[in-house]
């Protein structure tokens, strides 16, 4: 079976309910944990730093670089390795995100956020859990099973949103 694809940049809630996932059983976060892993690890190795992977109007920037900076090519082609070499627990998952250009939208939008979330710009970007602002779903009850009691302060914080090249709340 197939799932129907969601956009990379959509929110951590939107993918966990689009994968089934219940956020509070262990076993969904360790699959998700593991799934985010293994795209932080293709991004470190593959391109991170990497200036031949980027878009030819951004060829003379410094990194760190910007999802938007790479190439789809670049993208693509990581992609496809992730899940070339996903584990067994992750390749039945991925093997559902499969689209028609040979892509894969899980994958994608685990290297999406991946590569956001390292780039420094970001005021997010030193927090050990890289889907911070992930977590907050502005159209989902405070008390919902899937989204974490977030205090105020920390829902109207301000971070740079690479996708996007501005300052978002």
């Amino acid at each position: 079976m197939v799932l129907t694809p969601l956009i990379k940049s959509a929110s951590k809630v939107m993918l966990l309910s689009r994968l089934g996932f219940d956020s509070n059983n262990p076993r969904d976060q360790a699959l998700y944990l593991q799934m985010k892993e293994e795209a932080v690890r293709a991004f470190e190795s593959q391109l991170k730093n990497r200036r031949e992977m980027l878009k030819p109007a951004y060829a003379n920037m410094s990194p760190p670089f910007a999802a938007n900076h790479f190439t789809d090519a670049a993208f693509s082609a990581v992609i496809q390795s992730i899940w070339r070499n996903a584990s067994p627990n992750t390749r039945p998952w991925y093997d559902q995100g499969a689209v028609a250009n040979g892509d894969n939208w899980i994958i994608l939008w685990m290297l999406y956020h991946a590569c956001r979330y390292r780039d420094a710009r970001n005021s997010k970007a030193t927090s050990r859990n890289f889907h911070d602002d992930d977590d907050l779903d502005d159209n989902a009850s405070e008390g919902s099973s899937t989204t974490p009691r977030v205090s105020q302060a920390t829902r109207n914080s301000v971070y740079y949103d690479a996708a996007r090249d501005g300052y978002r709340r």
